[in-house]
């Protein structure tokens, strides 16, 4: 039986115990933001860094019904992350390697992170083939689930272990209601015009990722509880397994990921968590946010148009 040893950045969602429960490696994104560089998870906890931003963003006018104002403000106030280097890389290869296991690298997706590309200069660095690092492309929150996924197996080569992380990837989906769109706007995600228009109507869509990791708005209801029932239509479309691991997400407001839960309701046969994302994607979505990360039962269509 080949030992593996999952090595992934703090954007997956990891809390401490989670971590140590399932022998997961998590490496701290830097957050840089009014001036100042924080370890995610380290130097910051996920409530401190929410409370810190937002409320600065609102003191600032990012609120979320002003719709004349929005954006006209503190344009370059958006936190930024910055990658784990290659020199840790190469120092926690190392360290699994001498442990015995085969280090198995899935971070958050090339087009967010150069974190990604760290991993592959240190495997190049130590020349050894039998470091496997893989982008999570697809799965940006639902990471964690695609982490706790592949450890419910056991393999024996290092080619299985790869298989299974591409049935995975074809097969992890991904729902977001934000409250708000001004911080989709404001990270670059949605156009500022449909912003505000969205705000204004009070659309709320329904984002999925592509297979690219991009964020798509796939519909647009008006008010939060049309936009929970679209997300519940959906899972017929794309039911979950839940011979994996199912997580309902939320930024701020753990009553709107309840109230999510409630309307997908008669599609969840099955165990599922409920934890908060990190800041990373928290970041991008704004307070109020809720999401659901899954694996599911058919290979889903990720090849979305905005």
């Amino acid at each position: 039986m080949l030992k593996i040893k999952v090595i992934t950045d703090s954007s997956a969602g990891f809390s401490k115990e989670e971590a140590e429960k399932y022998n997961v490696i998590v490496l701290p994104l830097t957050l840089s933001y009014d001036g100042k560089d924080y370890l995610d998870g380290i130097d910051i906890t996920t409530d401190e860094f929410y409370k810190l931003f937002f409320e600065n963003q609102e003191k600032k006018g990012l609120a979320k019904l002003d719709v004349l104002g929005l954006f006209n403000k503190d344009e370059k106030g958006f936190p930024k992350t910055s990658m784990v280097t290659p020199a840790v890389f190469e120092d926690t290869f190392n360290k699994v390697i001498s442990e015995g296991y085969v280090p198995v690298v899935l971070p958050i997706s090339k087009k967010l992170s150069g974190t990604y590309q760290s991993a592959c200069i240190a495997k190049d660095m130590l020349e050894d083939d039998n470091i496997i690092v893989e982008d999570s492309a697809s799965a940006l929150g639902a990471v964690k689930v695609m982490i706790k996924s592949l450890l419910q197996k056991e393999y024996e080569t290092k080619e299985d272990v790869i298989k299974e992380i591409d049935y995975l990837k074809k097969h992890v989906n991904f729902y977001a209601v934000p409250e708000t769109l001004a911080y989709l706007a404001k990270g670059g995600r949605l156009g500022k015009f449909s912003a505000r228009v969205g705000n204004f109507l009070h659309f709320k869509p329904v984002i999925q990722l592509d297979f690219e990791g991009v964020l798509v708005p796939i519909d647009r209801p008006r008010g939060l509880k049309h936009a929970f029932k679209a997300v519940s239509d959906y899972l017929k479309d794309n039911p979950i397994d839940f011979n994996y691991p199912c997580e309902f997400g939320y930024s701020t407001k753990e009553e709107n990921v309840n109230a999510l839960i409630e309307a997908c309701k008669s599609n969840l046969n099955g165990d599922y968590t409920k934890a908060q994302i990190s800041p990373v994607v928290g970041a991008h979505v704004g307070p109020g946010a809720s999401a659901l990360f899954y694996i599911a039962k058919n290979e889903v269509n990720k090849k979305l148009k905005d």
